[in-house]
């Protein structure tokens, strides 16, 4: 049946037949939200509900129902008209208009609003006589009304003394029946503009709905009626007969999308300010999985927590409380109170079916849903339609299922234990005899547990863990294999599990409940040597890669090679090939190496594919790692077709793990090949470790490459989205720390990043220490502070003295000769650069290569030897692009530029001028600034300062950008750092900005910026 949404001019329209007809199960638009016509656009909307009083969910807040508001006021303005607002249950279909209603511009509106309450026997008239008993409390209620209204004191004792005498007439029921539809309408003309709404209308009685046909017929001119109704299926649809003249407007109320969730989340978290930005959004994404977008169910949801929170006050701004106290709150109490009173009305059958269908938790075929109710199946249909028509359960698809995870866990909780465990057996049973597609292993897992079947439960959880690894999904096998070590009582069961875990935790995201229950079953369970060794050895590739440290890593590694050596030969080998992966963080490399060609040895003996797969990925990236040329070999072992999943996915390992090393070495382009390769490899495989790795390979090579639009936002992105794995987000937070120093000039933002990249790292091989110490030293170097720029090196290099991985040195040997020869340590910065050439004598390293050659270049120039410093810089520059590095190409340049005037002075102005055109097309603001201020010390930018002249009261360029920085609240030191300025000068900057603002303060530039919407801010 189609409903339409116009305006009346002609005669008199039937709008959706006469009386109620009854909307059949299959006639159900969608799953409950509702589409309505008009024009042609379809039109949704919702809202949530909440409690006037609660301080957290503010009543304010109206998300996602601004053009269904619209739609209402428009029909509440043209005059006399019928809105019917539709929607399912807890859609927000009443605070849809509570918004409306409670605006100014209906204020001074008669409203007149009532319930149809439902029931098996509600009264007859009982809404509209609630409604219409709160007249009297009318300040302006009219002294002068027809007779017939008295008919209306009748129905309403409270209204009897102002309204007139009754017609005698109505002292027959029959009469009065038939007169008071006509005074009730007489009554609502003679108050001026009102509106009369009824909610849930397709409860009402046959009387209510006698009256509605009367007032929709004969509607006054200043009457606008607003009814609410439920879309389920089943439930009878209003039909009615308007005057000409008279509006029709259908308004349908939907889900919240998960954007219009989070909108409503944000707002509730105004009062929680300890909630991180990562943290907001799982909670979003948690409240819009509970709610299934239902506003009154997130609304209820967040009211409950907001009290939760506010008991335990101390414990609301800890982090993390706020999702924790979601996790916990379990099915809020008018939630459960409201899925109650919407399965009252159920038969016993209907009650069964309802428990079927909460103890199954997915969406099945009728006919396993009455089986495990114990319902024939014709009375089963009958059963289901009333569910859904009462809105107990809806439509998923072909299947009946619950609205939303708080409405099953109501019903879950009605259920006794004894029964809840009979039906959960019932269910699994069904389950495994349906026959159509593969077993639900995980739902089987949890009924059979449910059910008392411990053992079912758990051999079924382990297959379903078996079967996801199998398909490559580790994340989900990693999820499954956890809960099984938590869940076995037997010690055997939990050590073969834990090996499961931990091979395939390292393709996952492992947190450290993952490693807090693997080495719980290390400890407490005794495995045997073989298992323990094992078990031992992923767990070194778990904390390597995610969870823990370098060292902790290598020391499980070592633990784990004697119990191998001596019960699996092949697993040896490849816990040695594990070993001999370096990093800055860990061992000298020469044990590395001396475990490298230990597992060489053992190569022969390993036959399972699988393990083959992982040592060849482990040797060819140790072996890149080290800049041994025989990597290029060791990486083509890699070409090889994979066999099974697991197989592919060590060889998208090891082609990721080259991407990053190669990179490191200089290699950006072979890095590019790589990736390629592991994606491909990737594609039928879910490792969000291994996506996550390639991700930050690719913001690295960005990153050197001088692709540098957008990679800020980029690389804050990705160290959000995986903030639990370590290294990944410390590589991101790395990238964004440099391109908010050089693309940016953001010198605070810039510094905390590359701290806490540095801080975060675990097993960092080559990059994230060494460019942190780099980017922060310049900084300290360009204001003038060599002493803290040796600080910031001091602790990589002696890490790179400890372990002698100089070819990961690159990015911080050039910056750290410069930084000790401007402390007067120019013999130290000697028998450094000395050691690094030896450290990669013989090593495949031509970033190392490079930058010993800038290193050497920085020596000439500080023995006074100018002409070798330029030769040197020149081949450096040279080098540089051809690694596809233009930063570090730029850098060699202006290094050859400084020097030239130490050699010509003034004659050396374009070559430094070129370098600045370098810098501008690469995006590095900060670098641009640096060599400006080098040429303002030499007094060259003359025609800047003539133009700045020509600028009058506006703000000069650089004026703009002092006053954009001032507007952040920045400091006139951080200004500095970030302008590349001396602090004296940003303070005639701002000076010059307050005099042509007419601002007596920076308070007053930051409002006078902040009101211009962040452009240049306007004289006040």
């Amino acid at each position: 049946m189609e409903r339409r949404s116009f305006d009346t001019r002609s005669g008199e329209e039937t709008i959706g037949g006469r009386g109620f007809v009854t909307r059949p199960p299959e006639e159900r638009v969608g799953a409950g939200a509702f589409v309505t016509r008009h024009g042609d656009e379809t039109v949704g909307a919702d809202t949530f509900v909440t409690r006037p009083q609660d301080e957290l969910v503010r009543p304010g807040t109206f998300v996602g129902r601004h053009q269904q508001a619209r739609r209402l006021r428009e029909a509440l303005r043209q005059g006399r008209s019928l809105t019917v607002v539709q929607g399912e249950a807890g859609a927000g279909k009443s605070r849809l208009v509570d918004e409306v209603l409670g605006g100014t511009e209906f204020a001074e509106w008669t409203h007149v609003r009532g319930a149809c309450p439902g029931g098996v026997d509600p009264v007859p008239l009982g809404s509209v006589a609630d409604a219409l008993a709160r007249l009297p409390y009318r300040p302006d209620f009219p002294d002068r009304l027809p007779q017939v209204t008295g008919v209306v004191g009748l129905l309403v004792p409270e209204l009897a003394d102002l309204l007139p005498r009754p017609p005698a007439a109505s002292a027959d029921p029959e009469v009065r029946r038939g007169l008071l539809p006509r005074a009730v309408g007489a009554l609502l003309a003679s108050l001026g503009d009102t509106v009369l709404v009824l909610e849930e209308v397709h409860h009402a009685d046959p009387a209510t709905l006698e009256l509605i046909r009367h007032l929709a017929a004969t509607m006054p001119a200043r009457l606008r009626l607003v009814f609410t109704e439920d879309t389920a299926p089943g439930l009878p649809v209003l039909g009615l007969r308007l005057p000409r003249g008279a509006r029709f407007e259908e308004i349908g109320v939907r889900r919240w999308t998960p954007e219009e969730t989070a909108q409503f989340v944000r707002s509730w978290l105004a009062t929680h300010r300890s909630v991180r930005t990562d943290e907001r959004q799982e909670l979003a994404a948690l409240v819009h999985e509970l709610s299934a977008g239902l506003p009154g169910a997130a609304g209820a949801l967040l009211e409950e927590v907001g009290e939760r929170l506010r008991a335990g006050a101390a414990e609301g701004e800890r982090p993390g409380a706020v999702l924790a106290a979601v996790r916990d709150t379990g099915v809020p109490a008018r939630l459960r109170r409201e899925s109650a009173a919407r399965s009252a009305p159920l038969t016993e059958d209907g009650r069964r079916i309802v428990e079927a269908a909460a103890v199954l938790e997915r969406p099945v075929p009728l006919r396993i849903l009455a089986e495990v109710a114990e319902v024939a199946a014709g009375r089963a249909r009958a059963a289901v339609d009333a569910c859904l028509r009462h809105s107990v359960l809806r439509a998923e698809g072909p299947y009946p299922a619950f609205r939303n995870p708080l409405d099953r866990e109501a019903a879950l909780a009605r259920i006794p234990g004894p029964r809840l465990a009979r039906l959960s057996l019932r269910a699994a049973r069904a389950l495994h005899r349906d026959g159509e597609g593969p077993l639900p292993l995980t739902d089987l897992a949890r009924l059979y547990t449910a059910a008392g079947q411990v053992r079912d439960g758990l051999r079924c959880l382990v297959a379903a863990a078996d079967r996801a690894a199998a398909t490559g999904d580790y994340a989900t096998a990693t999820r499954l294999y956890a809960q099984a070590v938590a869940d076995d009582p037997r010690a055997g069961g939990r050590v073969r599990t834990a090996a499961k875990l931990a091979r395939t935790a390292q393709l996952a995201r492992a947190g450290e409940q993952v490693v807090a229950a693997v080495r719980t079953v290390l400890d407490e369970d005794d495995p045997p040597p073989q298992l323990r060794g094992e078990i031992r050895l992923h767990l070194s590739v778990v904390l390597r890669n995610q969870s823990g440290g370098a060292l902790d890593s290598l020391d499980e590694v070592a633990r784990a090679i004697p119990d191998l050596e001596a019960s699996d030969p092949q697993t040896a080998a490849r816990a040695m090939a594990v070993a001999a992966i370096p990093s800055l963080q860990g061992w000298p490399v020469a044990r590395h190496q001396d475990w490298l060609e230990r597992g060489d040895a053992l190569a022969a003996t390993v036959t399972d594919p699988v393990a083959r797969a992982a040592i060849a990925a482990n040797r060819a990236t140790a072996l890149m790692l080290l800049g041994d040329p025989r990597a290029w070999t060791a990486a083509e072992a890699l070409r090889g077709p994979a066999g099974s999943p697991m197989e592919a996915a060590h060889h998208a390992r090891g082609w990721t793990n080259l991407a990053h090393a190669s990179s490191a070495l200089g290699y950006g382009a072979r890095a590019v090949a790589f990736l390629d390769r592991a994606a491909d490899g990737l594609a039928d495989t879910s490792s969000p470790y291994l996506e996550g790795l390639g991700q930050t390979a690719r913001l690295v090579l960005a990153w050197h490459g001088g692709r540098w639009h957008e990679l800020h936002a980029a690389a804050d992105r990705t160290a959000r989205l995986y903030q639990e794995i370590p290294d990944l987000t410390a590589e991101a937070t790395l990238v964004r720390g440099l391109t908010a120093l050089h693309v940016l000039g953001d010198v605070p933002r810039a510094r905390h990043d590359l701290a806490e990249a540095a801080r975060t790292t675990r097993y960092d091989t080559g990059f994230i220490l060494t460019a942190s110490a780099a980017a922060l030293a310049r900084v300290h170097l360009e204001a003038g502070r060599p002493g803290q720029a040796c600080d910031a090196v001091e602790e990589v290099l002696h890490r790179l003295e400890r372990t002698g991985g100089w070819v990961w040195a690159a990015e911080v040997l050039p910056v750290a000769v410069e930084a000790l020869h401007g402390r007067d340590q120019t013999a130290r910065a000697h028998r450094l650069v000395s050691t690094f050439a030896a450290g990669i004598e013989g090593r495949d390293a031509p970033a190392a290569r490079t930058a010993l050659t800038v290193c050497r270049a920085m020596l000439a120039e500080a023995a006074g030897r100018p002409d070798e410093a330029l030769d040197l810089l020149t081949d450096a520059e040279a080098r540089w692009q051809l690694l596809g590095r233009p930063l570090d190409a730029a850098r060699a340049a202006e290094a050859r530029g400084r020097c030239l005037f130490g050699l010509r002075g003034k004659t050396a102005v374009a070559d430094i001028q070129e370098v600045v055109e370098v810098y501008r097309r690469l995006g590095a603001r900060w670098d641009v600034a640096r060599c400006q201020r080098l040429l303002r010390r030499h007094d060259i930018v003359t025609t800047h300062r003539r133009g700045r002249l020509g600028y009058g009261d506006q703000l000069s360029p650089r004026e703009q950008e002092v006053a954009r920085l001032v507007v952040q609240g920045r400091a006139n030191r951080d200004i500095a750092e970030s302008l590349v300025l001396s602090t004296r000068t940003v303070e005639h900057h701002v000076a010059r900005i307050m005099r042509k603002l007419n601002a007596a303060s920076r308070t007053d530039i930051t409002l006078a910026g902040r009101q211009d919407d962040g452009r240049e801010p306007r004289r006040r």
